[in-house]
């Protein structure tokens, strides 16, 4: 049986006609709660000068909601040892299920998927106000929605359906959806990383709703679609040298080029090139200059020593006017308008290859470090990735980087 306990705490968006402030509890079990709403009010500044009514109270109205609230505590206690004795369920007691049974709510309101969505990307806003999550990963989740949208009208002519009712049915009707019917853009049908991207996500959502104990279980952890490898784009030595030599007439392509180039020689994501300020430029003792920071998106410590490129391009904006102004290394550009520019460069320097942000990073893994020599498990902490499997998914191997391998093994068996 978990260890179960009650708190209290004031919820300050919720006030009675005299300015009190409801008093609302959290039922524990373990490290998962539920909360609740107790009905009664009182002044926040009452609530702190008591210790939340712990302190000695010469109040009657104190000392009676004091009462109220210990009586509450010790209701609960008793019907979680209730419960646990006649509780037959398959899957274990929760916080909700427990506040349900405490106030008789288990026949009333049964949760919905697309609520389930909404609660996730609730708490995901917070985090994101946070700077602990990306504003990119939070509009991915955000599309979710819009997903699930789609196909309960495509597919049951419904708005939402009550998540116990979602099926393994269900579950496959969606990646079916997905690959063949959804729209986007001009074209029919998701391909298949999108499409299991897109599971993955709900699957996530609902995991976070079980940890809050919204839910017993996930219907999605069924899923069994796979992601396929998909060859990356990168540079090779000759085409980034040609970006690197190209010289252009107008400031748009120049710094285009260069915010690339400084991808190229950092791995650096468009969020976290975007991020750098001269406080992330650092000497170590040996007089090295170091980049210092977190990718946004996983959070992990990402230090990258500078090398000569780079130093070249840090030091061509250091006195740049539109660096100045809020102490950047590199001059800010929108990742739209990066895309499209770079496609210029492109044609301008002979590249037949699609060039995007992210080609800098790809370039990084493959061209710049591992065919030199760089271990993968180096280049993995350099790109901010929590798994190696990762790192292995960008850094491919160009051939001159098994010839100079396999020619060390020639004199051996000459």
């Amino acid at each position: 049986m978990k260890k179960q306990k009650v708190s209290f705490y004031l919820k300050g968006d919720k006030r009675n006609q005299n300015g009190e402030t409801a008093i609302y509890g959290k039922i524990y079990l373990g490290n998962k709660y539920a909360t609740f709403s107790t009905s009664k009010y009182i002044s926040v500044e009452r609530w702190e000068k008591t210790n939340s009514l712990r302190n000695v109270l010469r109040i009657d109205n104190e000392i009676n909601l004091r009462n109220y609230l210990k009586a509450l505590v010790d209701s609960i206690e008793e019907k979680y040892i209730e419960l646990s004795k006649t509780y037959t369920g398959e899957e274990e007691i929760t916080p909700l299920y427990l506040k349900n049974y405490c106030f008789n709510l288990n026949k009333e309101h049964k949760i919905t998927l697309l609520e389930i969505v909404k609660n996730h990307n609730e708490y995901f806003k917070k985090q994101v106000k946070k700077g602990d999550r990306a504003q990119g990963s939070l509009e991915k989740y955000e599309r979710m929605a819009n997903v699930i949208k789609e196909y309960l009208l495509s597919k049951y002519k419904i708005n939402d359906i009550q998540f116990d009712k979602i099926s393994r049915q269900f579950v496959y009707g969606l990646d079916e959806f997905l690959r063949f019917e959804r729209i986007h853009g001009n074209n029919k049908g998701l391909g298949n990383n999108t499409t299991v991207k897109y599971l993955r996500n709900i699957s996530s959502m609902i995991n976070h709703a079980i940890t809050i104990g919204l839910i017993n279980n996930n219907p999605f952890s069924i899923y069994d679609g796979k992601l396929k490898d998909v060859n990356t784009t990168f540079l090779t030595l000759e085409e980034l040298r040609a970006i690197e030599n190209k010289v252009f007439s107008n400031r748009r392509l120049d710094v285009a080029r260069d915010i690339f180039l400084f991808s190229c020689y950092t791995s650096y994501a468009p969020i976290d090139v975007m991020n750098l300020r001269q406080g992330n430029y650092n000497l170590d003792n040996d007089l090295d200059s170091w980049i210092q920071t977190k990718r946004q998106k996983t959070g992990v410590k990402t230090n990258v020593l500078v090398i000569p490129p780079l130093q070249r391009i840090i030091d061509k904006y250091k006195d740049d006017p539109e660096c100045v102004d809020e102490s950047r290394l590199v001059p800010n550009r929108s990742n739209s308008n990066m895309n499209a520019y770079l496609k210029e460069i492109a044609d301008m320097c002979g590249i037949d290859k699609n060039l995007t942000w992210y080609v800098g990073r790809h370039t990084f893994a493959t061209t710049v470090a591992l065919a030199n020599g760089i271990p993968m498990e180096v280049i993995s902490q350099i790109m901010g990735h929590k798994r190696i499997t990762q790192t292995q998914h960008y850094a491919q191997l160009q051939d001159g980087t098994v010839k100079k391998h396999m020619k060390n093994l020639m004199a051996e068996f000459d």
